[in-house]
């Protein structure tokens, strides 16, 4: 027999009625999903802030869907590296309401540090249009000054 008791959501003060003991694991798996969609069709085409951005990204649609892209894609974008376990997978449109558009065509798989990088090139270039072009000059300096090695191949 099943038996119903409220349960207090944790966010707020309304008490929900579910079923104890009443639905198959294959039940219970459809019915998360089916809420998961529900909470994902009410966020869709609405400005929404981290705090949703992060319920999204629990998702069992946004997990598939990154694990998709790290399974086609392989390496980071910008370095060609094998991906790590610390690997983003990137939105490249920060319009907070294309957030659950998951067109592959708008990501990009990057390494953190990678992605670090793209967030502050961006924000620089916008500030300064010459950022760029500072930045190339300043690497090929480096490179130049350095006889083309890197500070790791200087070993104390």
């Amino acid at each position: 027999m099943c038996s119903v008791r409220p349960r207090v959501g944790s966010s707020d003060t309304r008490v929900s009625f579910f079923k104890v003991g009443c639905m198959t694991r294959e039940e219970q798996r459809q019915e998360k999903l089916r809420k998961e969609q529900e909470f994902i069709d009410s966020i869709r085409g609405i400005h929404i802030d981290g705090k949703i951005k992060e319920l999204f990204r629990r998702t069992v649609t946004w997990m598939n869907f990154r694990k998709y892209l790290k399974e086609k894609r392989k390496v980071d974008e910008l370095t060609g590296r094998k991906l790590t376990k610390t690997w983003n997978c990137h939105h490249q449109r920060f319009d907070s309401k294309l957030y659950t558009d998951l067109d592959e065509k708008y990501f990009s798989c990057l390494n953190n540090q990678m992605h670090d990088l793209t967030h502050i090139c961006i924000s620089e270039t916008i500030k300064n249009p010459d950022f760029m072009k500072k930045l190339t000059e300043f690497v090929e300096y480096h490179i130049k000054l350095n006889g083309g090695k890197d500070v790791r191949d200087f070993k104390d």
